[in-house]
């Protein structure tokens, strides 16, 4: 994390919880909507948003080599420039970075429902998340390591889906249901994803 989203990262968090605001509400009993289950589903939701937003940040004009490194009679090699995006090594990359991105989440529910969710601090560009102002922090004594946590053991057991829908672009719309509801079973549903 560079130190200009983490200088960020740290006065939000001393805002709502110093504040008297804050202190009141971390008395109150922790929300039941932020057990485990919950926050692995909310978080699924995320890292499905956070490969889509990664690929779709990737110049259209990055080409990377494919083929086999055999070579044939005539002592050639195949090889293919492909879109570096989605590709085998872009996803795999993705893979190994994807979670660093939620050193930037934190748990929250939104102040229209009440309803829990995990939401990035700043976007992905690095400034502050326009939709902030709708959620109230849930405090999380694990500073949010958790959610880091919980993104790597999503990556993990759903690497053969994400590699398997993500090389095609039509998947795009349902990849949340596809891999939260339907593969993995954390979720039930999933919500409508936000253009982040």
């Amino acid at each position: 994390m560079n130190l200009v989203r983490a200088a960020t990262l740290m006065a939000v968090v001393a805002i709502f919880t110093t504040s008297p605001v804050a202190a009141k509400k971390s008395k109150k009993k922790k929300l039941v909507n932020f057990e485990s289950d919950n926050v692995r589903c909310l978080v699924c939701q995320s890292v499905a948003d956070e490969f889509l937003v990664a690929i779709n940040r990737v110049d259209p004009k990055k080409k990377t080599e494919t083929g086999t490194f055999r070579i044939d009679a005539k002592g050639n090699q195949k090889k293919n420039l492909v879109p570096y995006a989605r590709s085998q090594e872009h996803l795999m990359d993705l893979t190994e970075k994807l979670c660093d991105a939620f050193e930037d989440y934190v748990q929250a529910k939104w102040k229209s429902s009440g309803e829990p969710t995990v939401i990035r601090l700043t976007t992905p560009e690095g400034n502050m998340n326009p939709r902030f102002t709708e959620v109230d922090i849930e405090p999380d004594e694990d500073l949010n390591t958790k959610l880091k946590f919980y993104c790597r053991s999503v990556v993990e057991d759903q690497e053969d889906h994400f590699m398997e829908l993500l090389p095609n672009s039509e998947n795009d719309s349902i990849l949340r249901e596809e891999i939260c509801v339907n593969r993995s079973k954390l979720c039930k549903t999933v919500a409508k994803r936000d253009e982040l």
